[in-house]
């Protein structure tokens, strides 16, 4: 009887440490994401500085070098411009990021300034749009520095919290 006690705690302490490096993963992957985001707004500033290019063409032409869901994302808002359905590009941007990018590990808060950003661009000329973009890239950096900040602690609090949680049901199991 008690090798399988043993066994069961093992396995529920096993359990709870796998859940909490699966949580410290995705830590990570927020910030990974964060960077990508930030690559791709960068990107995105280049075409209109040196390309003058429209919004559209832009989506098209930078969508092709960008991994899932960030290429379906800017090749459905350039196919809602395209339909001209009389929508603004505000509630194109912000129906884009709310149908493509809720589980692309971007926190909840970054979605949001994200959809807020659409409405910015569409309605401005190009030095305009340069500025908005400068600045809401400004305000993703520092949230990129908290996060890399906090990053390692969060993730070893995960990993301890994962592994402690474990234990402490195995003891109560017992």
């Amino acid at each position: 009887m008690m090798p399988v006690k043993l066994a069961g705690c093992l396995l529920v302490i096993g359990a709870a440490a796998l859940m909490g490096v699966r949580k410290g993963e995705a830590v990570r992957n927020q910030y990974r994401q964060m960077k990508y985001l930030q690559r791709i707004l960068c990107m995105i500033e280049s075409e209109i500085r040196y390309a003058h290019a429209h919004l559209g063409e832009i989506f098209r032409d930078i969508s092709g070098s960008l991994k899932e869901p960030y290429r379906e994302w800017l090749l459905s808002v350039r196919d809602s411009m395209e339909k001209r359905d009389g929508r603004a590009l505000e509630e194109i941007w912000e129906d884009g990021v709310g149908r493509h990018l809720k589980k692309s590990g971007l926190p909840e808060k970054e979605l949001c300034r994200l959809s807020q950003l659409g409405g910015q661009l569409g309605a401005s000329d190009l030095e305009l749009q340069l500025k908005i973009l400068r600045h809401y890239e400004e305000q993703l950096n520092l949230e990129i520095q908290e996060i890399r900040e906090e990053m390692q602690v969060k993730v070893k609090l995960c990993h301890c919290l994962g592994v402690l949680g474990g234990m402490l049901v195995a003891v109560l199991l017992i």
